[in-house]
């Protein structure tokens, strides 16, 4: 083997684009002297050369050395094997929690509800080109108890009126204006279950009816509720939970778009809905919180999102339009949530070996390839050096960037991440 070049064996380099991988062969290859001398075995007759000895340390263009192995003197060092495949980025879930309170129903920007801006933009975006790897899921509070339809009337003249005993009694009939019915005030669900099961479930945009289920079910709906946002916000984490446990390979998040506080259901102080994000984000599978605010209200929103693992919330001002500023908060969710999660490359035959799976940056620039080293877990990466994380070590599913890494590689339009298979990980 010429001490020139090497080349490495049974090796899948899996390269792209950052956010839109694709596979090349696999050539990790390296120029210069910077490999030991062979030994000098002599072969005699028609025998090959004698076993050559150890070969030095192999530099790649990264931080990484890679250990050269013992040459068979005469033999040669064929070219690695390369499947062509593509790298994808992992699916994402999403399991939209939408607050469908009465306060919905005031005006913003554009002389539109919130309401109305709000569903606009929901179904531009579920109905959107292009959306396959996206699957949307919906559910609205707050809900009646049991999650079915609601069984009390809101106005009345007489308690007869209201719908049954449990939702009277009228008040405030007479002089030829309606009351309302007592049963159906601070009437809505606050059991967290109900808000577990979808309106419409988690499925792909790009599946036939899968848009017109979820933009029939919205157009149903209208804000007539108050507002229980903790068990609303525990039910979206409940079920996405449960969804990402049968679909591991995904990106499953809960996104909770509400235009204010709490006004009824415990825990309504903003540090118990907190807890509740952050029990989304630590447990596992883990579960990220997205928020969407619309509306004055907002302060704690943006605390509920950082406890939920995604540092702040998306705010609409109702002053300017807000549809516009709703379908941007949905796209940059989408970009957010995915942009450096990655599939595991599979071989068409067999399977990956999980300990030979290296990571590597190339700057858009023309810099030099940047071999990233892994890292346990997130917790464990850098606060402004590299490294990648597997989502779960005993059986991986996703490739997932540190942080820093991620928001260096994101803001590199240019740059590529590539996955090598068949070399030994580079753990930090």
């Amino acid at each position: 083997m010429s001490t020139k070049m090497r080349t490495l064996r049974s090796g899948l380099l899996v390269t792209g684009l950052v956010g839109a991988a694709t596979v090349a062969a696999c050539s990790a290859t390296n120029t210069g002297s910077q490999f030991g001398a062979g030994g000098n075995g002599a072969g005699s007759g028609n025998t090959n050369g004698g076993d050559g000895g150890n070969g030095g340390d192999l530099q790649t263009t990264a931080t990484v050395d890679l250990d050269g192995g013992s040459g068979k003197g005469g033999a040669s060092q064929g070219a690695c094997a390369a499947e062509t495949t593509k790298a994808e980025t992992a699916p994402l879930d999403i399991y939209i929690m939408l607050d469908k309170s009465a306060s919905m129903d005031d005006k913003a920007g554009n002389g539109v509800t919130k309401w109305s801006a709000v569903t606009s933009a929901l179904s531009h975006f579920v109905q959107q080109p292009g959306a396959g790897g996206i699957s949307v899921g919906i559910q609205y509070f707050g809900l009646p108890p049991g999650g079915g339809a609601p069984q009390c009337n809101t106005t009345c003249n007489t308690d007869a009126d209201c719908g049954g005993p449990s939702c009277g009694p009228c008040f405030g009939a007479g002089f030829g204006f309606p009351g309302v019915c007592m049963g159906a005030s601070g009437g809505d669900s606050c059991d967290a279950a109900d808000y577990a099961k979808p309106d419409v479930e988690i499925a792909d945009l790009s599946l036939p009816g899968v848009p017109d289920a979820l933009v029939k079910s919205i157009q149903s709906k209208k804000p007539e509720t108050n507002t229980p946002t903790a068990p609303a916000l525990q039910g979206a984490i409940d079920h996405a939970r449960e969804w990402a446990k049968g679909h591991p390979a995904h990106v499953v998040i809960a996104l909770l778009a509400t235009d204010g506080e709490p006004t009824e259901c415990d825990p309504q102080e903003i540090p118990g809905i907190q807890n509740i994000a952050a029990s989304g984000a630590s447990g596992s599978p883990k579960v990220l919180t997205f928020v969407i605010g619309v509306g004055s209200s907002l302060s704690n929103l943006n605390d509920i999102a950082a406890s939920g693992g995604t540092q702040s919330a998306f705010l609409c001002d109702t002053g300017q339009d807000v549809n516009q500023q709703f379908l941007a908060a949905l796209t940059a969710i989408r970009g957010s949530a995915l942009g450096c999660t990655y599939k595991i490359p599979v071989p068409v035959k067999g399977t990956p070996d999980y300990d030979k799976v290296n990571v590597q940056y190339t700057p858009g620039d023309g810099g030099k390839a940047q071999m990233l080293p892994k890292v346990a877990n997130a917790a464990d990466c850098p606060a402004s050096g590299d490294g990648w994380f597997y989502d779960n070590d005993a059986a991986p599913t996703q490739i997932t960037l540190c942080d820093a890494t991620c928001k260096k590689v994101s803001a590199d339009g240019k740059g590529e991440v590539d996955v090598l298979l068949g070399c030994e990980t580079v753990v930090k």
